[in-house]
C-alpha cells in the first residue's frame, strides 16, 4: 500500500487551480518519479487533473498563468548538449508543450526566478568562459580523458560543491521565454569558497542571494551568503556572520530583506541553535528577528512585506508561526499537524502537513487568519486534497512520558493496534536519525504502521538531542551520544516496557544513521534485547569522523579526531552485545555520510565473536534507501528477522522460551 501512494512534496495555487509536486511509482522505473500535477475545477466544484509533467519538480509561479519547473524531459529531437534537468516554462495555452528556458550539458542543479529573470546553478568546466564553450570542451572529451582529481578540504571527487574539473556556476536567463543565450555571471569567489546551489531573488529580479561554503584548514567549514545585484555580479559581497552559519534565504515581498536560517557555530561543549535572521538585500546589515525562541524557528515564506511565516519544532510537531518583522510579534497558527512545505499566493497560504499517523495532505489558510465568527478563535485550516488518504493507518498512538531521577522529562510515541489484542505485544523500539531531529512527520521509509499491522507495538523515542524540547535537550546530548543520549534512551525503553500492553521479554531496536548507531548502543545497554537492526550506523566514532564528508560536523561536536578522548570514550564496544542478540546491518555502498566500511568492520567484529549477524549491502544506494524495490527487500528481511527473533506477534507472554 505505501509503495503505491503519491508522496506529496509541495503545493501551489495556480489561478483557480492547484499544482501538486509529488513522487509517484511508475512501472519500469527503479526509482520514484517526481511529477508536477496540474488540477482544475469543473463547474460543479469537482477537482480534475488537467495536465502533468513527468520527471518534474521545483515549481515557481509566474505572471500570465504560467509557471517554471525543472524536469529531465529531453529538449526536442536533438538533445545533444543537454543533460540532467532543464528549466522549463509551462504555458497555459499549450499545457502539453512546455518551452525550454535553460539547459546545460550536466543539467540545472537549482534555480530562482522573479520578474523577468531566472538565475540557475549549473556545473561547468573550470576553464569554460560560457555555456557554449562548456559544450565544446565536453564534446572534445575522449574515453581516455583522465579522471584523476587533486582534492583539498572537501576530500570527495564528486560532491555538492565540486566535480572532477568542474565547478558550480550561475547563469542568468531572460523570462518569459529564455530568449537569447544564457549569461554567465562572473563572480569573484575566494579560492576556498564554493557555491552551494541555494538561490533566492528579490521579487523585482534585481538582487540575488546565493549560498556559499568556505573550506578552512583542518577540515572546518563555514556557510554564508553571497549578495549581489544582477547588474553587477563582480561586485558581489560575501556575508559571513561571526557566530552563525547562514542558509535558506527567502526574499521579502518588497525586496528589502532576505530572511535566513542562522545556526550557531557549535563547538565541543556548546551545541548549535537555529533562529531566523533578516539580512539586508545589499548586505549592509543583519537583524535577529526572534532571538532566543526555543523552537528553532526557520523562515519559509513571506505573506506580506512585514510578515514572515516560519516553522519550528515543539514536542513532536513542526508548527507554523507568523512573525511580524516590524515589532517581533509572534503568533503560532494551529494547522493540525507538522508543516512540511509552505507557499503563499494572493493572500492564501497552502501547507503540506502530516503527522506520524497522518499521510501528507494539502490544507489552506488565509494569510491573515480571521476569527471564527463570534468565537475569538482562529479559523482552522481547510482541507484541499489528501492524495494519500488510502494509506491512513487504522492503529492508534499514545504519548509516553519518562521522568528521570534527575528531574528531566523525556517523551516517546507508542503506536498500537486500534483494538486491544487480548495479549501483550512484542515491541520494536525505533530510534530516529539526525541526531538533531525528532519524530514529527509521516515517513514513507520509517513508517511504523505496516509493523503494527503485523502485530507489533512500535515505540518511537525522542531522547536528548531531539528537536522540539528546548535548548537544554540539545545541550544534554551534545558530544555525549553514548554517555547521555543512549543512557536516557535505554531508561526510556525500560520505563515504557511497564506498559500493560507490552511484552518486556520480546524487544527489538532499529534505526538508520544516528538511529542505527543508537539501536546498537541499546543492544550494548539492554542485555534482554533480542534483535538490533542498524542501517548506515556505526560504532567507531573516530573511524567514521576521519573519512566521511561530514567531518566538519564531527569537529564541531567532538573536536579534532586525534586530539580528543571523547571519540574513544563515546564509541561503542561491540563486545557488550551478548550472544542472545541477533544483529542486522545494512548499508548503501555509495554512502558518503557514513562510509560503508564501518558496517563491514562491525560485521567482521561481530561475526568473529560468534554473534548471529547479517549484512545487507545496497550497491546503488547512498545514505538512505530510495529505490522502492530495495526498500521492500529491506522490509521483508527485517520483518522476517522480527518474526524469527521475537516469535509470532500473536503469541501470549510466557509461552515463548527466553
Amino acid at each position: 500500500m505505501l509503495l503505491t501512494q503519491p508522496r506529496v512534496q509541495a503545493a501551489h495555487r495556480h489561478g483557480s487551480g492547484l499544482l501538486i509536486e509529488a513522487e509517484l511509482r511508475r512501472s519500469g522505473r527503479r526509482a520514484l518519479v517526481p511529477f508536477v500535477l496540474g488540477y482544475g475545477q469543473e463547474p460543479g466544484g469537482k477537482t480534475v487533473l488537467e495536465h502533468a509533467h513527468a520527471g518534474a519538480a521545483s515549481v515557481t509561479i509566474t505572471d500570465g498563468g504560467g509557471y517554471l519547473f525543472l524536469s529531465d524531459r529531453r529538449p526536442g529531437p536533438d538533445p545533444d548538449g543537454y543533460g540532467g534537468r532543464c528549466l522549463w516554462q509551462h504555458r497555459p495555452q499549450t499545457p502539453r508543450e512546455p518551452r525550454l528556458v535553460l539547459g546545460a550539458p550536466d543539467g540545472v542543479v537549482s534555480y530562482a526566478a522573479a520578474g523577468t529573470t531566472a538565475v540557475a546553478a549549473v556545473w561547468m568546466r573550470v576553464e569554460a568562459g560560457c555555456l557554449a564553450e562548456d559544450r565544446r570542451l565536453r564534446a572534445a572529451d575522449t574515453p581516455e580523458r583522465a579522471t584523476a582529481t587533486l582534492v583539498r578540504a572537501d576530500l570527495w571527487p564528486r560532491s555538492q560543491y565540486h566535480r572532477p574539473g568542474e565547478v558550480l556556476r550561475l547563469l542568468r536567463a531572460a523570462l518569459p521565454d529564455g530568449a537569447g543565450a544564457p549569461e554567465l555571471l562572473e563572480l569573484n569567489l575566494d579560492q576556498d569558497v564554493r557555491l552551494t546551489g541555494e538561490l533566492a531573488l528579490t521579487p523585482d529580479g534585481l538582487r540575488c542571494a546565493a549560498g556559499v561554503a568556505r573550506f578552512l584548514r583542518g577540515g572546518h567549514r563555514r556557510h554564508g551568503l553571497l549578495l549581489f545585484a544582477l547588474s553587477d555580479p563582480a561586485g558581489a559581497r560575501a556575508l559571513w556572520a561571526d557566530e552563525d552559519d547562514l542558509s535558506e534565504p527567502v526574499a521579502s515581498d518588497d525586496g528589502t530583506w532576505f530572511a535566513c536560517t542562522a545556526e550557531r557555530v557549535a563547538r565541543p561543549g556548546l551545541g548549535p541553535r537555529q533562529e531566523t535572521v533578516l539580512v539586508a538585500a545589499d548586505g549592509s546589515g543583519l537583524v535577529r528577528a526572534a532571538p532566543g525562541h526555543p523552537d528553532w524557528l526557520r523562515p519559509r515564506a513571506w505573506s506580506s512585506p512585514d510578515t514572515l511565516l516560519c516553522v519550528g519544532e515543539e514536542a513532536g510537531l513542526r508548527h507554523l508561526w507568523r512573525l511580524r518583522t516590524g515589532d517581533g510579534t509572534l503568533e503560532r497558527l494551529e494547522v493540525g499537524g507538522s508543516v512540511q512545505a509552505v507557499s503563499v499566493t494572493d493572500g492564501e497560504v497552502l501547507l503540506v502537513r502530516s503527522r506520524i499517523d497522518l499521510p501528507p495532505e494539502v490544507v489552506s489558510l488565509p494569510a491573515e487568519t480571521p476569527d471564527v465568527a463570534g468565537s475569538g478563535r482562529p479559523r482552522p485550516p481547510v482541507l484541499v486534497t489528501a492524495p494519500a488518504a488510502a494509506a491512513a493507518p487504522t492503529g492508534r498512538m499514545e504519548k509516553l512520558t519518562y521522568r528521570a531521577p534527575d528531574g528531566s522529562t523525556w517523551y516517546s510515541r507508542l503506536c498500537l493496534p486500534a483494538a486491544a489484542p487480548g495479549h501483550e505485544l512484542p515491541v520494536l523500539v525505533w530510534c530516529h536519525g539526525g541526531p538533531l531531529l525528532s519524530w514529527t512527520d509521516w515517513s514513507w521509509r520509517w513508517n511504523p504502521w505496516p509493523f503494527v499491522a503485523e502485530g507489533y507495538a512500535v515505540l518511537m523515542l525522542d531522547p536528548p538531542l531531539s528537536l522540539g524540547y528546548g535548548q537544554r535537550a540539545v545541550e544534554r546530548g551534545w558530544g555525549r551520544w553514548t554517555s547521555e543520549v543512549a543512557a536516557v534512551a535505554a531508561a526510556q525503553v525500560q520505563d515504557a516496557l511497564t506498559h500493560p500492553m507490552l511484552d518486556a521479554g520480546r524487544v527489538a531496536a532499529m534505526g538508520a544513521s544516528f538511529g542505527g548507531y543508537l539501536s546498537l548502543a541499546l543492544a550494548t545497554l539492554l542485555p534482554s534485547l533480542r534483535l538490533a537492526v542498524s542501517h548506515a550506523g556505526w560504532a567507531d566514532f573516530a573511524a567514521v569522523a576521519r573519512v566521511c564528508d561530514l567531518h566538519w560536523h564531527w569537529l564541531r561536536e567532538y573536536g579534532t579526531v586525534d586530539g580528543t578522548p571523547a571519540y574513544r570514550a563515546e564509541s561503542l564496544s561491540l563486545d557488550a552485545i551478548g550472544p542472545r542478540t541477533r544483529v542486522l546491518l545494512s548499508h548503501g555502498c555509495e554512502d558518503t555520510h557514513v562510509p560503508v566500511g564501518e558496517s563491514r568492520a562491525m560485521y567482521r567484529s561481530l561475526e568473529r565473536r560468534g554473534v548471529d549477524v547479517e549484512l545487507m549491502l545496497l550497491p546503488d544506494e547512498a545514505h538512505g534507501i530510495c529505490r522502492p524495490a530495495n526498500a521492500a527487500a529491506w522490509f521483508r528481511w527485517v520483518l522476517g528477522a522480527c518474526h524469527a527473533s521475537l516469535g509470532s506477534p500473536s503469541l501470549v507472554k510466557g509461552s515463548l522460551s527466553r
